[in-house]
């Protein structure tokens, strides 16, 4: 680090400004944000996941408590209102929220809370892939993968293969609540590598598949009525 040119200290010309607080935009920004919100979580009885580092979770007796992580987006549920409310109150202690209340759409997933179940679904996400791809008006299919051709062709390498990974990255977040799309997508997966337009062709037959079932939805009946709540760091 160098002083900036015009503000250079004649008398300490090697002295620069000391950081006393992290800024969002820097590198290490949002890990020292992720660090500090890691130590007060298990200072306040929540543990971390060991599959998920984005996960935390709080449990006493018949109390559960799940806390999602997101860079500095947070979702918070919990069969518990009363706790939810107490976790929320310690955690604006200790940061700055802007409490968005009930979720209801989080991370390109639509959500609705119905009696002792949830509904999930991805439609505003799979229409937003299929203008992506340019094929928004394309006719749908009734398979997502054909069952007797090959995939596996001698076909040049398809030209733009930025966009094949954008569009199979997406893809592979849909399945989330598209579990139907599973097989075929991690089938082209295996070509992510070297993707020839044979590969694109299985990748827009996926697309058309969605064209034509993009209501789908994922519902998840619940044991317990669960509440999700949802806030942003705004420090």
């Amino acid at each position: 680090m160098k002083q900036p040119l015009g503000f250079v200290d004649s008398a300490l010309p090697s002295h620069v400004c000391r950081l006393h607080k992290s800024l969002y935009g820097l590198k290490q920004a949002l890990w020292v944000w992720y660090t500090h919100l890691n130590d007060f979580l298990l200072s306040i009885g929540f543990c971390a996941s060991k599959v998920d580092t984005s996960l935390f979770l709080f449990s006493v007796g018949t109390n559960i408590c799940y806390l999602l992580v997101y860079v500095d987006n947070i979702l918070l549920t919990g069969i518990n209102s009363l706790m939810l409310k107490h976790f929320i109150q310690l955690l604006s202690l200790e940061f700055k929220f802007r409490d968005l209340g009930t979720v209801y759409y989080f991370l390109g997933i639509e959500i609705q809370s119905t009696g002792m179940s949830l509904t999930l679904r991805q439609h505003k996400y799979t229409l937003d892939i299929l203008t992506r791809a340019g094929i928004i008006t394309c006719k749908p299919v009734d398979t997502p993968i054909s069952t007797s051709k090959s995939i596996i062709l001698p076909n040049p390498l398809f030209s733009d293969a930025t966009r094949f990974h954008q569009i199979m990255g997406a893809l592979q977040y849909l399945i989330f609540t598209r579990p139907n799309i599973c097989f075929a997508v991690n089938r082209v997966y295996q070509f992510m590598h070297a993707p020839t337009y044979s590969h694109w062709v299985v990748v827009k037959r996926i697309l058309r598949y969605l064209k034509g079932t993009t209501t789908h939805d994922l519902h998840i009946t619940r044991s317990s009525s669960f509440a999700l709540h949802g806030f942003i760091n705004t420090d």
